[in-house]
Parts: structure tokens; C-alpha cells; sequence
């Protein structure tokens, strides 16, 4: 076929130049440009629309039934019919028995009314397949306004399409599935609230009847689960709420002061316990009163004060609210505790997220924190963390509540109440340092003193001690001898290094060595006294007594106890019924817990090491720990373990050691409520 020619727009001459397009000699081109340019279309435009990657048609509504006149390549391409199988036909022919009724009858009514139309349209391909027809029709008129051609414009969106739908009906899965998971736990909820509350109130009520040391703990224990299940309960049912959207927000009047002192009364009788000062501070720019929700606002400050506790084993813990410079409430919740690390912070306000225990090893849920920040954020704010590992935290949030005018100010400072500081009242005054790395003996003697009144901070090892001494006042330490990093003796001698009182703070060691010797050097390396381990309560508190009342003097203030002959019994139940009655009613489980998953530990870390100093300190902490619950046999063995590695007796070293684990065994199955654990150590 020979070239197209094809006449340009008319020149200033009066002339139609002749334009010539080179086809490459294929006839369908050929053919589809001479209809191209019949229907209007000029030079380059009609090389265009031939050669377009869109499917592109065009009919004649001036021959009957407004056939196809032409189709180029990527109708081809999409449909799978050729030229000369469409040309001349109406394009109804793509339509089938899913074409949808409303889209065709929108296709003619364009039509009739000549109007540009976008429409979707399910079509058929050659092969019978379906695809999704994204059209553009519109009409073309010549200079006159006479209707010369409609243009069509196809796209296959087909996978678009599909996609969609599967987003579509993905989200009413999930919104289904969320409905769903709401009303479960919205009904758990309350099957589960009903008996823990008959639970909790029975138990209550048994608490309030004479019940002796070992049944009162048992009931407490109880108590302090079903508190724990009801909480997370609680929080189960708030979570869904808010992620449901049926938790509303209230705007009403409320003091300011008001959720800030209550928190501080509920959070004050854990942070007494562990002897950490406790207040918040008003910016006395604030209103007295504000508009907002004080009981969401109460349940953000209290998770916030509680983790601060839970994770602060000394120092202290403050609330700050603040006026921020664009009007908004600025609340801060800082503690001295263990800190957060990096990839922690990152994703602690996740759900089921949290650090992997407290101060005292206790798991939680990890729902408080995620609660918090859709709590702060229904309100208007935000919530963020700034931590060092070591050295505390910060929760921070804001809120654009509404202050109430003339309102007056509120308090610059809170404390808790006497009553919630101190529900008993104390015996005794002072405060001591506890440097202990062995988790049960802190447990324990913290739990002797602060019963007898004393606040007590806590020292992981020598460095520590020395730290806190430096950083504060204190009334007398309490100086395990053999700890990491820093041990005892030369804590003490770093102690007596410095300057004023802190230099002159008196000094009592505890310690489970009674070789010839031991308490001459704690003398001399500067401590004031000496008490043995396991850790009598008298002994403990008359030699506190003594320091906090005396100048410091270096005597012995209890000389260590030689340990009996003959067969010792895998348990002193007299020795543990004074531990129970030492550290108070509900703590000696727990205590027991500890002691019982700590000596496991200690057991595997001693047959898994070849460093036979390692070997000796966990022998002699576990001897230590194990005279303090009274567990006779296993206090001997690892005293004799000791003595070997002193020794260098290599054959009784081993000997002792794989004997260890049979006798930890019998030694746990022993304490009360706990069974044989025969595959612990394996």
C-alpha cells in the first residue's frame, strides 16, 4: 500500500499542503489513518492516536447502528479481537451477561444525548474471559456543530478493581472481627467481674476472721491475685472500649488538685514500703479548675505513678503539672528507678508491651502504657517517654484542657496524706542503705526493717553503696561483704575515704563467712559491726538499734554462729515459722518464690561454670540465703563447697557439686506449696 497522504490545515495562501505519513507498509495503519483523518483528526495527532498504549476506538453515529470505524493496536491487545472482526460491528459486542443493566443504559442515554460519559463496565475479551472496562466516551463536532464522531477511551482496570473490592471486604472483616472480639470481651468481662467479686469479698471477709500466720498468708496471696486478675480485667474491657470508639470523653469542671492527691494517696503505701519519696509540684500559673475528664485524666496519672513505683527501687517519684506557653496542661510523671532501654521506648506504648519486669520481678500485662496513650489522645494530647537505663524516667503528656475563669490557683505542692504513708504506725526512725546482691536476703532483711519502721534503700553491689552514700543521708549501711563488682570491704574503705558525714556514716557487715578471722576484717577495713547470716530479727534490730543510737563504735555486734554437728535436717521448721512472723503476714510466699526460682539459678550457673572463684561466691550466697529459710542440708553443702574451692580440692569440689542438684530438689519439695521439680536443673 502506498503512502497516506493527508491535507494539512489551510496555509495563508489559500493552499491545503499535502502531508505525508510512512505507514512502513502496513495496510491496517494505512487504513486506520485514512479514517482517522476523515473523521477529522490532523497530521501528528492521527500518528498518535494509532500508535496510543490506551485502547482507543471510534465510531460513526452518522451510519446505522453507530458501528466501529476504528480501533487501534491496544484495543487489540486488550479485548483479543482483530480489525476487521470489530470494524463495522457496535460495540455491544463486548457486553455479556454480567455487563451491568444500569451502565449500559447510562452508555446509551450519552448516546442519544450526546454527552461525554466515564463509566465502569464488566466486558467480555474474544476468549470469553471478563475484565472491568474503565471507558471515556465523548462526541466530536465539526466546525458546524454536526456530531462527526464519538471517541472512546478504554482502560483494563480489572486488577485495580479487584483490589479494591478485597480492601473492601477486608475491612468488614476486621470491623466484623473487632465487633466481635468487643462483645466477647465485653462479656467475659462481666462473667469474669461477678465472681471475682464474690471472690475478693469473700476473701476480705475471711481476712477479717483469727486465722494463723500460715493460713493469713495463703489468704492474702489469694487476695493480691484476684486484685491482680481484676485489674487486668479492667483493662481488657478499656482497651476495647476505646478501640471500638464507645469510650467517651467528658468535659465537666473539675480541681485540679484533685486527681493529683488521690493518685498520690494510692501509690503512696508501695512507695513507703520501699522508702521513696513521693510529691507533685503545681505551676502556680495553672488555674484551680479546669474543664475535661478528671476520671481519665486520674486513670493516665495513677498507671503512670504506679509503673514509677514498680520500677524504682530507691529515691524518689514526682509529679509536675505545668502550664505550657500555647495554653495547654503539661503533666510529668519522673521516677529514679531502673531507667527504660533504647528499643524498649520505642515500642512501649504498644499493646502487650512493656519492660519485662519491675523493681521486684514482677511481669505485667502491657496494657497500661497502650491504654494511656489512647486515653491521652482521645483527651487531645500526647504522650511520650524520656529515660536513661540506670538513672529514671520521665512520662510526659499534654492536654488542651479549659480553664475555668477566676478559679483561683490551686496548691504548689502535694504530699500524700499520714494515713495513706503510713497505714500502721512505724517503731522506729532512720534510714538505712541495704547493700545486698542477693535478691531473697534483700527481700528479707528490707521486709524486717521497714515492718519495724525503718526506710530502707537498696544497693546491688559496691559501687552502688558508695554512690548512694555520696548522693544522700543516711543513718547506718548495711554492708554485705562479698558482692560484685565493689564488695563489702572495699566499699567500706572507699566510704571512710570521704569527706564529712558521709565519710563517718556507721557501717555493720552481714555476712555468711564464719572462718577464723572474718570479723577482724571487717573491723579492719572500717565497719562499726558484725552479723551473721541467715539474718536473725532481734539480732538485726538490736544492732540497728545499737549504731542509730551510739556513736559509732567498732564491736562485734553479733558473733557468728558455729554451725551444728551431725546430721542436719532438710528443713528447720522453727527457723521458717520465725521468718514468717519476722517479715509479717502475705510475704513469705512470695519470699519463698523468690528464694526457690534464685537458688535454680544459682545451682545452674555453679554446674555450668569452670571459674572456681564464680563457683565459691554463688556457694556462699546460697549458703547465705539457704541458712535464712532455714534449709539446713543444702546451707552445709554449700558451705562445704565453699571450703573446697578455698581449698583448691578439685575432687571434692566436683563431687559436691553433682550431688547439688539432687538435694536442691528434695530441699524446695520441702518448703511448703512447692512440689518436686524433677526436670530444673536438667
Amino acid at each position: 500500500m502506498s503512502p497516506v497522504t493527508h491535507s494539512s490545515p489551510m496555509t495563508s495562501e489559500g493552499e491545503r499542503p499535502q502531508v505525508v505519513f510512512d505507514t512502513g507498509g502496513n495496510a491496517w495503519l494505512a487504513g486506520a489513518l485514512e479514517t482517522i483523518a476523515a473523521a477529522g483528526f490532523d497530521g501528528p495527532l492521527a500518528l498518535a492516536v494509532a500508535a496510543a498504549p490506551t485502547g482507543i476506538v471510534i465510531a460513526d453515529p452518522n451510519l446505522p447502528d453507530c458501528p466501529l470505524v476504528f480501533v487501534n493496536p491496544a484495543f487489540q491487545k486488550i479485548t483479543g479481537y482483530e480489525p476487521l472482526e470489530v470494524l463495522g460491528r457496535n460495540c455491544r459486542f463486548l457486553q455479556g451477561v454480567r455487563t451491568e443493566k444500569e451502565g449500559i443504559h447510562a452508555l446509551r442515554r450519552s448516546i442519544m444525548q450526546r454527552e461525554s460519559i466515564r463509566i465502569e463496565l464488566t466486558n467480555y475479551r474474544k476468549d470469553g474471559r471478563r475484565f472491568i472496562n474503565e471507558l471515556r466516551m465523548s462526541p466530536v463536532f465539526d466546525s458546524a456543530g454536526g456530531l462527526v464522531a464519538f471517541v472512546g477511551i478504554q482502560h483494563d482496570v480489572t486488577a485495580r478493581v479487584k483490589a479494591e473490592r478485597q480492601a473492601i471486604a477486608a475491612r468488614r472483616n476486621a470491623d466484623r472481627a473487632n465487633q466481635e472480639k468487643t462483645d466477647f470481651l465485653a462479656f467475659m468481662s462481666h462473667e469474669l467481674r461477678t465472681p471475682l467479686h464474690g471472690v475478693m469479698g469473700t476473701l476480705s471477709l475471711l481476712l477479717d476472721t483469727g486465722l494463723d500466720a500460715e493460713q493469713r498468708a495463703y489468704a492474702d496471696t489469694a487476695a493480691r491475685c484476684a486484685r491482680i486478675m481484676l485489674t487486668t480485667v479492667d483493662e481488657l474491657l478499656d482497651l476495647s472500649r476505646i478501640e471500638a470508639g464507645k469510650l467517651d470523653i467528658r468535659a465537666e469542671p473539675f480541681n485540679l488538685a484533685d486527681p493529683v492527691a488521690q493518685v498520690l494517696d494510692l501509690v503512696a503505701p508501695a512507695a513507703a514500703e520501699k522508702g521513696l519519696a513521693l510529691s507533685a509540684s503545681l505551676d502556680h500559673h495553672l488555674p484551680a479548675q479546669m474543664i475535661g475528664d478528671s476520671k481519665r485524666l486520674h486513670q493516665v496519672l495513677l498507671n503512670l505513678a504506679d509503673n514509677a513505683v514498680k520500677f524504682t527501687s530507691r529515691g524518689s517519684v514526682e509529679i509536675r503539672l505545668a502550664a505550657l506557653p500555647d495554653g495547654r496542661l503539661g503533666i510529668a510523671v519522673t521516677d529514679t528507678g531502673v531507667g527504660i532501654p533504647q528499643a524498649v521506648r520505642a515500642r512501649l506504648f504498644g499493646r502487650f508491651i512493656g519492660q519485662e519486669a519491675d523493681a521486684n520481678g514482677r511481669p505485667g500485662a502491657g496494657l497500661g502504657l497502650a491504654i494511656c496513650k489512647r486515653l491521652v489522645q482521645l483527651m487531645g494530647g500526647q504522650i511520650a517517654v524520656d529515660s536513661t537505663p540506670g538513672k529514671g524516667s520521665t512520662f510526659f503528656f499534654d492536654l488542651p484542657l479549659v480553664p475555668v475563669p477566676e478559679s483561683g490557683a490551686p496548691p504548689s505542692r502535694l504530699a500524700p496524706s499520714a494515713e495513706a504513708s503510713h497505714p500502721g504506725l512505724p517503731l522506729a526512725h532512720g534510714r538505712i542503705l541495704l547493700a545486698e546482691d542477693g535478691k531473697v536476703n534483700q527481700l528479707v532483711a528490707a521486709a524486717m526493717l521497714r515492718k519495724a519502721g525503718y526506710t530502707v534503700d537498696l544497693a546491688r553491689d559496691g559501687a552502688e553503696a558508695i554512690s548512694a552514700v555520696q548522693s544522700s543521708e543516711y543513718d547506718l549501711v548495711l554492708m554485705d561483704v562479698r558482692m560484685p563488682l565493689i564488695d563489702g570491704y572495699a566499699a567500706t574503705r572507699q566510704i571512710r575515704d570521704l569527706p564529712g558525714r558521709h565519710g563517718r556514716v556507721p557501717i555493720i557487715a552481714m555476712t555468711a563467712n564464719a572462718m577464723p578471722g572474718d570479723a577482724e576484717r571487717c573491723i579492719e577495713a572500717g565497719m562499726d559491726g558484725y552479723l551473721s547470716k541467715p539474718i536473725d530479727k532481734l539480732a538485726l534490730l538490736a544492732a540497728v538499734d545499737s549504731a542509730l543510737n551510739a556513736k559509732p563504735r567498732r564491736v562485734r555486734a553479733v558473733a557468728p554462729v558455729p554451725e551444728p554437728g551431725g546430721a542436719v535436717p532438710l528443713l528447720d521448721r522453727e527457723t521458717l515459722e520465725e521468718l514468717r512472723i519476722a517479715v509479717g503476714p502475705g510475704r513469705l510466699p512470695r519470699l519463698i518464690h523468690v528464694f526457690t526460682e534464685e537458688t535454680r539459678a544459682r545451682v545452674h550457673r555453679m554446674l555450668a561454670s569452670d571459674d572456681v572463684a564464680r563457683i565459691e561466691d554463688e556457694a556462699h550466697t546460697l549458703l547465705a540465703a539457704a541458712g535464712t529459710f532455714g534449709c539446713g542440708a543444702l546451707r552445709d553443702a554449700a558451705a562445704a563447697l565453699e571450703r573446697a574451692c578455698r581449698a583448691g580440692d578439685a575432687e571434692a569440689r566436683q563431687k559436691l557439686l553433682a550431688a547439688m542438684p539432687a538435694l536442691v530438689d528434695r530441699t524446695l519439695a520441702s518448703l511448703p506449696g512447692m512440689p518436686v521439680p524433677r526436670d530444673l536443673m536438667r
